[in-house]
């Protein structure tokens, strides 16, 4: 049998059954028939290279299945992409702003942009870290219930009553640590998406869909992101409207007001996240 290393691949798998919370193949490795498919020229090369006498009966193929990575997009086109979606009332309340691209393909697709907020209005980027968002499909739980396992786009704060160093998901049975949880309601019922770290197999599965609907960082950068809100981000900051008809928190960033029309503020984290469904087709890369 010959080995000739690793080779990019595209391979179509088709399976059936109930959907599974794992996260995707990184790598396969294929014995075939030496004659299974056409070798391009590199591959001849190394063949020829192979005595006359030595028999080739089967070829090896370790393949990586892993995406490849995209080019980066260039700070000032990430900036100018948070401010198109930042209402005045938004830049000017909060401090610290998480951009969370949900999309599945593009050069900021699964991605954090960290900014900070200047004193002047201006924004600095201080990190770009791979995540992991919602698989966006129908699951069964740990506790056998079926969920949809989205991370919703919109406009979130955190909740100040749930910020963990250390959490277990009850859900679906999994480590959540350094766990900034969404301080919003949906249909009477608090949220359950989160900021936090992954464990070992959503490491490898960081810049794809690979939650259960939560925003998935590795640990280092998990904890970095947790002790930075909370030791330099708290203060008051303005309340997202609420829905009484469907008793659920509005994701449009539209802020809570007072009768007079004033907003109506809380002590909190001066955090906003933002999520789209964006994956940044129309940003240059380099």
């Amino acid at each position: 049998m010959v080995n000739l290393g690793k080779a990019a691949a595209i391979l179509v798998v088709l399976t059936a059954g109930q959907a599974s919370a794992k996260p995707p193949v990184q790598s396969i490795s294929l014995t075939l028939p030496a004659d299974a498919f056409k070798l391009s020229a590199s591959v001849q090369t190394q063949l020829a290279a192979i005595p006359a006498n030595v028999p080739v009966e089967s070829v090896s193929l370790d393949l990586d299945l892993r995406p490849l990575a995209m080019p980066r997009a260039p700070s000032s086109a990430l900036t100018a992409r948070l401010q198109q979606t930042l209402t005045p009332e938004l830049a000017k309340n909060f401090d610290l702003f998480l951009y969370v691209s949900k999309a599945a393909r593009g050069p900021i697709a699964q991605h954090m942009y960290v900014f900070r907020r200047r004193m002047n209005g201006a924004f600095d980027l201080l990190h770009d870290w791979p995540v992991s968002t919602g698989r966006e499909r129908v699951e069964r739980n740990a506790l056998g219930i079926q969920r949809f396992t989205a991370t919703p786009p919109g406009y979130y704060e955190l909740d100040p009553q749930r910020i963990f160093a250390d959490y277990h998901s009850v859900s679906w049975d999994e480590p959540m640590p350094h766990a900034m949880f969404f301080d919003a309601w949906h249909k009477g019922a608090r949220v359950g998406l989160a900021i936090h770290a992954a464990d070992d197999a959503g490491i490898e599965a960081l810049g794809g869909r690979a939650s259960a609907g939560c925003v998935r960082l590795s640990p280092e950068h998990a904890r970095v992101l947790f002790q930075l809100v909370n030791a330099q981000y708290r203060g008051r900051v303005p309340r997202m409207a609420y829905d009484s008809a469907t008793r659920s928190t509005r994701r449009d960033g539209a802020l809570m007001r007072d009768e007079q029309g004033g907003l109506q503020f809380r002590e909190g984290y001066r955090v906003l996240v933002v999520i789209e469904d964006f994956g940044g087709k129309d940003i240059a890369t380099q």
